[in-house]
Formats: structure tokens, C-alpha cells, sequence
């Protein structure tokens, strides 16, 4: 039950008393309806709000992380921000109360005819410290998230997808099938357990070898020095294209570069940090190297890494909103593989498959067998490696509808028989917003965010109906992994799209691929036709 301090008897002998007596009343009564729309609004709000907006982003994602899936939620940028207003507008109405309640027209003086008796005023007085002192303790409450913290997302990505292949295509590759199948579908919780500690856990129930979690991982932050220190499994801090989430990727999935080269998840000890004008970023880690569906990975000898990435932005358009603005940024990858065996191969830039069955039993239902699906284009097989080095440059250039996004590695291999052998590869995307909007840039991370929709598809207003935002792109990738003795072949994709938005949480993707193959059996291409339905909460 709300607490309503009782006035005193006051002696009304005159219009004056009359007057004030109905301002206090009025005031009073104006406390009692605060007190339960500031609990109700605020503390609801509050007890579901996360430290950090970067939580979502990155992994999922999402704490301030640069390299989860990552998880950086819209959802949540607009939660926090509609509660801050509403907490900046009670804290106004508190101010006006007191204001109101303490103005000298509204000082209880006694006439000269009329004195009220001092014990009378001194109860008043502290009745109304009291009061004051409540407010005061109420602010502090709905001010203070309730620990911990817990925010639950999914996503599921569903693919059609169409293949094209000549003679040469089937000699290389193998009959390539047409089909449909879940990339993805997800679901993960993260928040924080301390206020200086956060979680995020994500589990896919979709491709080869799921269920399975993909980011499981406790960071403290506000380290001296560090900044924020990692442990657990997560997406290592190398090239924008893998620690930019997967849901806000231009195309049906990463260039030849990531399946090739990239660390990717692995189960890490690391710290990262941004600069305070939020104008660069840093992170680095130490891995075990090498892993199984589950995280595991072991070995007689070698089996780690160490990675590291920076960036900066030499140029990015404040007065604009973020709408233009150039990322660069470098990346070093040292593995010493398992067991001194390393392979390097990747899929031409799209993927459908299906579980095989396995063995029968009695009842006529068979255990789940083999993976069957696209091929992998080119691969090295595996070879004694001692150790290797990757080299990573990023660009990443917006102006306002327009971008180019480009990466270039170069992997130098030191085998344990022959000399050292060396593997380039580098992408180039374009992409252009028919409808005006812009692709937004994560500072604390130094990664792609969400895609703000000017007009979501179905919405009636004044300006008419909104068809969700259009988007048209393009992309080169090539990858080189013939070097000495070491013939993995040669590929090259050319790919066309055009992504419809929605809304910012999903999304139509289509990509046309050309994917043309130099490998042991000479040349051939492939044509690719994809088609993606996303959602993403």
C-alpha cells in the first residue's frame, strides 16, 4: 500500500488557509498517482535491461563485444533508450513536485490573526523530509538494474537453393543436387551476472553435427590495462567478415577467405577495448587450435594459436548520423596446428544439404547418417605443417546508400617436409540502397551492425506504404591454394544479389553465383542459384 503522509489539523480561519490547504491537497494527491507509474514503467523496464548494448551484437550479440555472434541488438538499443526517456521524464515531474511544494507562495506563513502553533509546522516539516527522502529512495531503485540479467533471441535462416553445372563442373565436383534445408536456427541467452561480468550462451539446432552450442562465454569488464578479458568459445578477433554478425552479412554466406583461412570459434582466453573517442579498436587471444562440433580438440603436439586485430576510422561523419564513414583494419594469425597437420579448403560461396540415413532398426526408423551437400570446391588435403602465419586487411567504405567492403589474406605455410608454400586470396563487395538506407557501423567492435529500415514493408502513414528496404550487390572473391607441390586448385565467384528488408529483423536474399574452378582436372564453372528467408528476434 502507497504511503500518503497525514496533514495535522489546520485551523482555516480565513481565505488565505483555504487556498493553501487545497494547493498541499493537490500536491499530495499528484505524489500518490506518481509513485505507481514510476514503479510499473521504470522497474520493469530496468529489471530486463542489459549493461551493455554490445550484448547482443556480437555473438549473437551482443555485452560491448566485438566478437560475438556477436551478439548488437536494435531491440535493445531502443529499450534502453525509451526507458532513459521515461526515467529523465519522472525525474523532471519529482523536480517540479519539490519545486512546487517549496516555493514561497506556497509556504505555509500564518497571518497575524490566525498563528498556527509551531509543534503544528514542525510535523509538517518533517512529514515532507520524509517524503522527500523516499523519492529519493525510489530513484535509486528503478535506477538500478536487477542482477542477474538474462535476454533470450533466436534466428533461423531457411535456403532453397539451384545448381547449374557442365560437363567439366561434373568431372571436378561431382553431381551437385538441388534442394532446400536450415542454415541456421538458434537460439541463445545472454545478460550480465555482476556488474562488472557478462554471459552469452547459443545453441543451433541446424546444419551438419547440431545440436550443438556455437558461443559459450563470461567476460569481466573494466579491467585495469585489458580493458575486457574473455574466456570461453567465441568467434577470435580476425577479419570483419567473421566478427560481423552472420544475420547482418550482405550475402547468403562469407566469402571463399573464411571457410579457407579463418580461425573462427575455438575455445580462447582473450581481452579486447575500444579508444574512449570510440576511433579505434583492439582485441587479441590465445586458442587452442583445431575442434570438433563441441569445442574439444586434442593433440600429442602443437594445437594452439594466437590472433590479434586492430582498427581505426580515419574518417566517419558524426554530423551525418554514421552514415559515412571508412573502416581499416589489420589482422595476425599464428597457428601451430595439431599434431603438425593442417588442410585448407572451402565450398564456392553457398551451401544445401541433408542428413543421409544411417542404420534401420526393427521399427523402420533410421539413425541419422552421413552429410551430404555441396562439395568443397578446392582443398589443399591434409599436410605436415609446422606452423603457419596469416596476414588480414580490411576496408570497409559507406557514403550515405552506397558501400565497399574489401579483404585481403595472405597465409605463409612452413611445412615439415619441402619449402614453405604460400596461399593468397582477397574479395571485393559493392552494394547500393535503392530505398535510402545505409549500412550502420558498430564503433566499440569495429563490425557491421543491423540495418536500420527507413520504411518497413506494410506500414500506413502520411508518406503512403512502406515496401521495406531494397538493396542490390555484387561481390568478386578469388583463392589461390596451388603453391610448389601443394595443388588445391584455383577459384573464382562472381555474384549478383538483391537483399529486400523487410523490416530490420528480416529479411529475402537472392544471389546468383559464377563460380568458375581451375583444378586437377582442368577448368570449369558452376551456376549458382540461392534464396534465403531470415528472421531474427
Amino acid at each position: 500500500m502507497l504511503w500518503l503522509p497525514r496533514l495535522p489539523a489546520l485551523r482555516l480561519n480565513s481565505r488565505f488557509n483555504n487556498e493553501l490547504a487545497n494547493q498541499l491537497r493537490q500536491a499530495l494527491l499528484a505524489v500518490s498517482f506518481l509513485f505507481p507509474l514510476l514503479v510499473m514503467s521504470s522497474t520493469n523496464a530496468f529489471s530486463q535491461a542489459v549493461p551493455d548494448r554490445l550484448q547482443n551484437k556480437l555473438a549473437q550479440p551482443s555485452s560491448k563485444s566485438p566478437a560475438g555472434d556477436a551478439n548488437f541488438d536494435q531491440q535493445l538499443s531502443d529499450d534502453v533508450s525509451n526507458t532513459a526517456d521515461r526515467l529523465a521524464q519522472a525525474e523532471a515531474e519529482i523536480q517540479a513536485l519539490k519545486q512546487r511544494l517549496t516555493t514561497p507562495e506556497n509556504v505555509f506563513v500564518a497571518p497575524a490573526s490566525g498563528a498556527v502553533p509551531e509543534e503544528t509546522s514542525s510535523v509538517f516539516e518533517q512529514r515532507f523530509q520524509a517524503m522527500t527522502h523516499k523519492f529519493d529512495e525510489l530513484q535509486t531503485k528503478i535506477s538500478t538494474p536487477k542482477l542477474p540479467s538474462v535476454e533470450v533471441h533466436g534466428v533461423f535462416q531457411a535456403d532453397a537453393g539451384w545448381f547449374g553445372q557442365n560437363a567439366a563442373s561434373h568431372k571436378a565436383v561431382g553431381d551437385i543436387q538441388d534442394g532446400a534445408d536450415f542454415r541456421r536456427a538458434r537460439l541463445s541467452a545472454n545478460g550480465a551476472i555482476a556488474e562488472n561480468m557478462n554471459y552469452f550462451l547459443q545453441m543451433d539446432f541446424a546444419f551438419q553435427g547440431r545440436p550443438t552450442f556455437t558461443d559459450l562465454w563470461f567476460e569481466m569488464t573494466k579491467v585495469p590495462v585489458l580493458g575486457n578479458v574473455r574466456v570461453g568459445q567465441w568467434k577470435q578477433p580476425f577479419s570483419l567478415e567473421v566478427v560481423s554478425s552472420f544475420r547482418y552479412t550482405t550475402f547468403a554466406e562469407r566469402s571463399v577467405l573464411f571457410q579457407s583461412f579463418a580461425p573462427f570459434r575455438h575455445i580462447a582466453l582473450g581481452f579486447y577495448d575500444w579508444a574512449e573517442n570510440e576511433r579505434m579498436t583492439w582485441a587479441a587471444s590465445v586458442y587452442r587450435a583445431g575442434q570438433d562440433q563441441y569445442g574439444g580438440s586434442i593433440a600429442d603436439n602443437g594445437g594452439y594459436g594466437a590472433v590479434g586485430r586492430i582498427t581505426g576510422l580515419p574518417w566517419y561523419d558524426e554530423e551525418c548520423g554514421g552514415s559515412r564513414y571508412l573502416h581499416l583494419g589489420a589482422g595476425y594469425n599464428y597457428v601451430a596446428p595439431g599434431n603438425q597437420s593442417a588442410q585448407f579448403r572451402t565450398i564456392p560461396e553457398y551451401f544445401i544439404g541433408a542428413q543421409a540415413n544411417g542404420t534401420t532398426g526393427t521399427a523402420g526408423i533410421a539413425l541419422p547418417g552421413n552429410f551430404n551437400g555441396v562439395p568443397f570446391f578446392v582443398d589443399t588435403k591434409a599436410f605436415g605443417v609446422n606452423h603457419y602465419n596469416l596476414l588480414g586487411a580490411e576496408l570497409l567504405f559507406v557514403e550515405g546508400p552506397f558501400s565497399v567492403q574489401s579483404e585481403f589474406m595472405y597465409n605463409q605455410v612452413s611445412r615439415t617436409k619441402g619449402g614453405t608454400v604460400r596461399f593468397p586470396g582477397l574479395y571485393v563487395t559493392a552494394g547500393y540502397f535503392l530505398t535510402g538506407e545505409n549500412r550502420p557501423y558498430l564503433r566499440e567492435a569495429g563490425a557491421i551492425d543491423r540495418i536500420k529500415v527507413l520504411r518497413n514493408l506494410g506500414k500506413h502513414d502520411e508518406c503512403g506504404t512502406g515496401w521495406g528496404a531494397w538493396e542490390l550487390v555484387a561481390r568478386y572473391s578469388s583463392l589461390n591454394l596451388d603453391s610448389r607441390d601443394i595443388q588445391g586448385g584455383r577459384l573464382q565467384d562472381m555474384t549478383l544479389g538483391a537483399n529486400w528488408y523487410l523490416n530490420s529483423y528480416s529479411k529475402i536474399q537472392f544471389n546468383y553465383i559464377r563460380a568458375f574452378l581451375d583444378g586437377a582436372t582442368g577448368h570449369s564453372h558452376t551456376d549458382i542459384y540461392g534464396l534465403r528467408a531470415q528472421m531474427d528476434f
